[in-house]
This record gives structure tokens, C-alpha cells and sequence, in this order.
């Protein structure tokens, strides 16, 4: 009997962990079960060839907002090439209305739930020749339920190399109510014991995967639970692993505090769901959080710099207009955390959001992933508009390589959000959406857009302050350029530094000489450092000329960017 679990991700990084769990749940008949993952990049041709060509008797699809509709697509061709090869669905998207999407999709049968005991039920029942008494949906009411502490750790027979992100799962369940989230239905809560979970941690730092990331919907719901797995990390640090975790600000402590502040930088990284700043939103949503608290504990964690703190956005709530939107992200802005993201509602099925639809005058796609279009405090047009601004705001905040310009050019205007909007009108107005930029352009189209902004902000006759603030911005971009990359070829828009040309050399010859400010290049001649380091002198970014050495031997494990360390100009 050959089983097939089908996994189709968002990208090559991502890997999905439901797959490797449900095999490793069958057990003795472990051997009958085969994997196979790919993602939404590929096209359908290959992907259902690469199926055929594993010959399955079974097929079960792990199904997601994400891959609900190429799924659909394969199990239509697959009904015609492999007519005999029974399928199954499972997963989130088909767990709502199973029976729908079995006549739907002319299937076998659909596993609706968790899955593990479900699927390793079914399992057992194809290889003992019963499958023709299986019902048309499994669900923990009519199969083995496995508790969340028996299922086994699934990674322990893989050899995790590469760089795909590790997902990993110490907790189930949700303590909260928020009504856009599908984990807030079920309020059980099941914790892996502390034992099993120190164990499996210490598998991947002794293999040094690179970053894993724990599924747990609220990590630090439970203090007892969460401390000693951050206190082990704390311990166990292999100098390597990343673990990222989805946190509520609002229960941090003096004793997580005291903890997450000894993490070495870039071992642990945040994310955490602000989602608006509206009051009105927050109790209409059944979230609980106080923003002004949660807003001191990232204040209070970013000044460690030694955490990566992610935050997050959501458009189209009940009761957030378009200005109340505007407010949520300045106000989050001001926190300046490295990421922020900007996420648009999903309305899935199931959720208490899409029961109160039609009370919000909610409207959203009909397909996957079911965003909203409107509501009856933002319009469809709004809603694009702030579309443009999150794609700008992906390439030039996210991206962390623009972070000093972003500075200098918010000084031109009366809010964060009023920036990126204005940028978004700058591509939209020269068709610039929807266009690959090479890294370089993006700084061109910057320079572009902060030009025309700075002109049009100062009165014709000050043509010395702007030709100085132009100046400014040219260094501005040139030292963020510089800061992340080692350019090979000057950038066309950075300013000359041919009259500083000697000096440059002046100081090069003194680090090789004395090698006080890089000792790890000790061993290299002058001639080297000419290769391994990057000079430049600016002219407005300091009181007076200042040149500065960047180096990219050892990279910010937050940022990613070099080192930058001022120099003595030689004058």
C-alpha cells in the first residue's frame, strides 16, 4: 500500500510540519506512508507529474488558505490520470465544510481537525484492506484522538540541513477570543511535557539549524510553561540557532524580562499582534490588550538590542477607518521595531468575523485567502491605496536596508504613514508597481522621490540649503548602501569623493600598518584591506568631513548590516 501525503508550501523555506507529524503517527505502518513537498512557485504540470510518477494508491492533500486553489486544480487532472488512486483532504481550509469540499472535489474522504489519530486510523485501514468502512469525514469524534504529549517528535530521523525554517510545536490551542482567528474556537489548551520539549530543543541546536520557529499561538500564555524552555535556550545557546516565538506582550514579567535580556543577539526572535490601536476595534474583536502597556514591553526589549521584535498590523477591523488606520501604524511605527507587518483581515470560515459579516457590512473574496474588500468604515478604493503603501513600505522599511534615508526624509513630512503613502503615489504616478527593481534602482527611485520632496518643501530662492540637503540625502542612501553591501561598482547616485581620494588611502595604509580599529584583519596588507574594507568620507552627515570605514567581516545578527566605525580624516 503507498500512501501519499501531499504538501504544498508558500515558498522553498517554509516546510510543513502537519506532513511529517501525521506520518510519524502511523506508527507500524510508518513505512506504507511517503512525503512529498512543494511549493506554489512550481508549476501544476510538474507538480502533477511528480505525483504520477510515485504511482500513490492514496493521496491526502494538506490543505491551506494558501495552496486550497492548486490543490483543487491537481485533483481535477488527478481524477483523470490516476482514476483508481483514492483521495483525502485535511487541514484548516477543509475542515469548516468537509462535506462540501468532499462532493466538491469528488473525493474519497476529508479529515477534518487534528489530524494525527484521524489519518494514522485511516492509514491502518488501507493496509488491513477495511478502508471501504471508512467514513466520508474522520474527525476526533469518530476516530483514536491522540493527545497532543503522545505524538512523537517527528524531525528525530531527518538530517536538517539547508536553510529551511524549522517548525516546531511545544504547546496546542489558544487562550484567547480574538474573532479573526481560527485557533480562538477551540479553547483546550494541551502542553508537551517540559522533559520532551528540552530534549527535542537540544536535537536542533546540536545539529545548528539555522532558525526555528514554534507554531505555539500564544507561547508565553502559561508562565510555568514558557519560562524554563526560555531559560534552557538561555543555557543551552549554541551561538547559532535562532528560535522565534509568537508572544502577548501584556503577560511579560520581571522574570521573562530578566531573561529574554541575557539572550545573546539574535538568538530569540519576537513577533507579536498589535493589530490596531483603536480601542473600539480591540473590544469589538474580543482582544484584550493594553497598548500602552505592550507598547513599554517593546520599548523595554528593543533597548537590549539584542532581540528581533516583529509587529503586526491588520487592515479592515470593524470600527477602523481609514484615519483610524493611519493612527494605529504611527502609532506602532513609533515603537520602531525591525519589522512591521501590515496585514489585510481574512475572513476565514468558521471564524466569529465571518458570523458577523454581514453586521459589519464585511465584504471579502470569495477565494482563498478570503481578504477583505470592504467594510463599512473602509472602501475597496482605501483599501488599494493602502495596499500600495504596504508593498512600498516592504521594500523600503522592511527590507532594513534603507533605515537612516527613511529617517532623514520622515523629517519632510508630518506623520510616518504620510511618507509611505507619498512614496506609493511617487511609483504609482511612474508606473513603478509591479516593476523587479535591481537594489540599486530602489535607492535610485528613492533619491528621486526624496529629491522632488525636498525641493518642493523649500522656497525657490534657498538654493544653497538645498543643494546642502540634496547633498544630504545622496550621502544618506550611499552610507545605507554601504552599511548592508560591499559594492563592487560606485553607485551612480552616491557623491564624488575624488578630492578625498588620497586620504582614503592615508587611512587605509594607517589600519594596515597599526590594525587598530579591524584587529581581525591582522594578517592582511594594505593592498588586501583595499579588497576586505570600504572607505568613504561624507561632507554633511557629520559636523564636518568625516570618513568612515565599513566592514563586513562580522555582520548585526538583527539587521544583517556591516560594521560602520568613524576614522581620522587626514585634512
Amino acid at each position: 500500500m503507498n500512501i501519499l501525503l501531499v504538501a504544498i508550501n508558500a515558498k522553498y523555506i517554509h516546510s510543513n510540519p502537519a506532513v511529517y507529524s501525521l506520518k510519524a503517527c502511523t506508527g507500524m505502518y510508518s513505512s506504507h506512508v511517503q512525503i512529498a513537498e512543494f511549493t506554489i512557485n512550481q508549476a501544476p504540470a510538474f507538480i502533477l507529474q511528480e505525483i504520477y510518477q510515485k504511482k500513490p494508491d492514496v493521496i491526502a492533500f494538506s490543505c491551506y488558505i494558501w495552496n486550497r486553489i492548486l490543490i483543487g486544480q491537481l485533483i481535477g487532472d488527478l481524477h483523470k490520470i490516476l482514476p483508481d488512486t483514492e483521495l483525502w483532504a485535511g487541514g484548516p481550509e477543509v475542515s469548516y465544510d468537509p462535506y462540501e469540499v468532499k462532493k466538491e472535489w469528488g473525493l474519497k474522504g476529508v479529515m477534518a481537525g487534528a489530524g494525527e489519530g484521524s489519518f494514522s486510523f485511516l492509514v491502518a485501514a488501507y493496509v488491513k484492506g477495511t478502508a471501504d468502512s471508512l467514513p466520508d469525514v474522520l474527525t476526533t469524534a469518530n476516530t483514536p484522538r491522540l493527545p497532543f504529549e503522545d505524538i512523537p517528535f517527528w524531525y528525530r530521523d531527518m538530517e536538517l540541513s539547508g536553510n529551511r525554517i524549522i517548525y516546531y510545536e511545544s504547546s496546542r490551542g489558544c487562550p484567547f477570543s480574538c474573532s479573526y482567528c481560527l485557533s480562538s474556537i477551540d479553547k483546550q489548551m494541551e502542553f508537551r511535557p517540559m522533559k520532551r520539549v528540552c530534549e527535542e530543543l537540544s536535537f536542533f541546536l546540536e545539529q545548528k539549524v539555522p532558525q526555528v520557529k514554534f507554531i505555539d499561538r500564544t507561547f508565553n500564555c502559561n508562565k510555568n510553561h514558557a519560562l524554563p524552555i526560555l531559560r534552557y535556550l538561555l543555557e543551552h545557546d549554541n551561538g547559532i540557532t535562532n528560535f522565534h516565538f509568537e508572544i502577548e506582550p501584556c503577560l511579560l514579567d520581571e522574570d521573562y524580562f530578566s531573561l529574554l535580556k541575557q539572550m545573546r543577539p539574535g538568538a530569540v526572535q519576537l513577533e507579536i499582534g498589535i493589530q490596531s490601536t483603536n480601542q473600539q476595534t480591540i473590544a469589538e474583536i474580543d482582544r484584550n490588550m493594553d497598548f500602552a502597556k505592550a507598547a513599554g514591553a517593546v520599548r523595554r526589549i528593543l533597548s537590549w538590542n539584542n532581540i528581533h521584535v516583529h509587529l503586526d498590523l491588520i487592515a479592515g477591523l470593524p470600527y477602523e477607518d481609514f484615519p483610524s488606520f493611519q493612527a494605529s501604524f504611527n502609532d506602532v511605527y513609533a515603537l520602531q521595531p525591525m519589522q512591521l507587518q501590515l496585514g489585510f483581515l481574512k475572513v476565514l470560515k468558521g471564524s466569529a468575523m465571518a458570523a458577523r459579516a454581514q453586521k459589519y457590512r464585511l465584504v471579502s473574496s470569495s477565494q482563498p485567502p478570503y481578504e477583505v474588500l470592504s467594510t463599512q468604515w473602509l472602501s475597496y478604493e482605501e483599501l488599494c491605496r493602502l495596499k500600495q503603501a504596504e508593498e512600498v513600505f516592504e521594500i523600503y522599511y522592511n527590507s532594513g536596508q534603507f533605515a537612516h534615508t527613511l529617517r532623514l526624509l520622515l523629517s519632510y513630512f508630518d506623520t510616518p504613514y504620510a511618507m509611505y503613502d507619498g512614496i506609493a503615489a511617487w511609483f504609482a504616478k511612474h508606473h513603478l508597481f509591479g516593476i523587479l527593481s535591481s537594489r540599486t534602482r530602489k535607492y535610485e527611485i528613492l533619491l528621486e522621490f526624496g529629491a522632488s520632496r525636498i525641493t518642493s518643501s523649500l522656497p525657490a530662492e534657498a538654493g544653497a540649503s538645498a543643494a546642502r540637503q540634496l547633498l544630504a540625502l545622496r550621502e544618506t542612501l550611499t552610507f545605507d548602501l554601504y552599511l548592508r553591501e560591499h559594492m563592487k561598482n560606485r553607485p551612480s547616485f552616491a557623491a564624488t569623493n575624488g578630492r578625498w581620494k588620497q586620504a582614503v588611502s592615508e587611512i587605509l595604509r594607517a589600519e594596515a600598518n597599526t590594525h587598530a580599529l579591524f584587529p581581525e584583519y591582522s594578517g592582511l596588507s594594505y593592498r588586501e584591506l583595499t579588497k576586505a574594507l570600504h572607505v568613504e568620507v561624507f561632507e554633511t552627515l557629520y559636523e564636518k568631513p568625516a570618513a568612515v570605514i565599513f566592514s563586513y567581516h562580522k555582520r548585526d545578527p538583527l539587521t544583517n548590516n556591516g560594521m560602520a566605525v568613524r576614522a581620522t580624516l587626514p585634512l
